[in-house]
């Protein structure tokens, strides 16, 4: 069998299962983004276009798990809609991790979640040791992901320090 999907909008499928080729679209009346793919998980993610939840997919295109967007200030309702970034994917197999904002107005209300890759329940926040990091992740694939420092344009390698820490 082999997978092949588009990344970008709108994101498309397709199937050889050795006899006939099946495809589709992703979208179906929606506005979706294919964000990541990981070879040794059985699916595919992808994030509504404006932000308004994640979805984790079998790669028939079938919904396995969605997640709206947690917000980083619960307390106070007048703040903009939380949404899911486009800089999300697979940390590892059984991870991804994917960043929220409350508006770009305020980046230093960005958060980085780690979550389930089979469920997308919340493992945790990631809190850096260098303090907190406004840019988006661009997970690697291989247990780590990337960050950017816009003030020291500095590139950073992180990796979790042990299981199930935050």
């Amino acid at each position: 069998m082999v997978v092949r999907l588009r990344f970008g909008r709108p994101p498309h499928w397709a199937r050889w299962d050795g006899e006939k080729l099946t495809g589709g679209d992703l979208n179906e009346g929606l506005d979706r983004i294919l964000t990541d793919v990981h070879p040794a998980h059985p699916g595919f993610l992808t994030v509504e276009h404006y932000g308004a939840d994640l979805q984790l997919h079998a790669l028939d295109g079938t919904v396995i798990a969605e997640r709206e967007p947690e917000s980083a200030d619960d307390e106070d309702e007048d703040e903009d809609e939380t949404y899911w970034d486009y800089g999300c994917g697979f940390v590892d197999a059984g991870t991804v991790i994917a960043s929220t904002a409350d508006s770009d107005k305020y980046p230093e209300q960005v958060r980085h979640w780690l979550l389930d890759a089979r469920t997308l329940r919340i493992r945790g926040v990631v809190t850096y040791p260098t303090g907190p990091v406004d840019s988006d992740v661009r997970p690697l694939g291989d247990g780590t992901w990337l960050t950017y420092d816009d003030k020291s344009e500095t590139l950073n390698r992180w990796t979790r320090s042990e299981p199930g820490t935050r």
